[in-house]
């Protein structure tokens, strides 16, 4: 196998050579893994806040002292579910600012 240079290249250098471009790639893509996973989204509505990471994981859920008693069940559902959608579209907004496309 000829190289650029003129000069040929062994199979064990072309196989190094690869096995140097695979760990580097490995690399690259764990610290990106790693950088994701610091990544947390919030919302805070004052009685609830919650916090999920980037893979949808529900990390934090805090309910402020007496909701339960404060609210019925329904409007605790609501309140929940306003909480979540708030933070999708957080989530969203990010995804756009990062990608440059829309969540599936």
């Amino acid at each position: 196998m000829a190289a650029s240079g003129g000069g040929s290249i062994s199979e064990r250098e072309l196989v190094e050579s690869v096995l140097r471009d695979l760990a580097e790639a490995a690399d690259r893509w764990e610290a990106l893994v790693a950088q994701a996973e610091t990544v947390t989204y919030s919302v805070d509505m004052g009685d609830i806040r919650v916090v999920a990471n980037s893979d949808g994981k529900l990390v934090d859920l805090v309910l402020a002292p007496g909701i339960t008693a404060d609210y019925t069940h329904g409007e605790l559902a609501g309140r929940l579910n306003t909480a979540f959608a708030a933070l999708r579209a957080e989530v969203e907004d990010d995804y756009l600012d990062r990608y440059g496309g829309e969540l599936e």
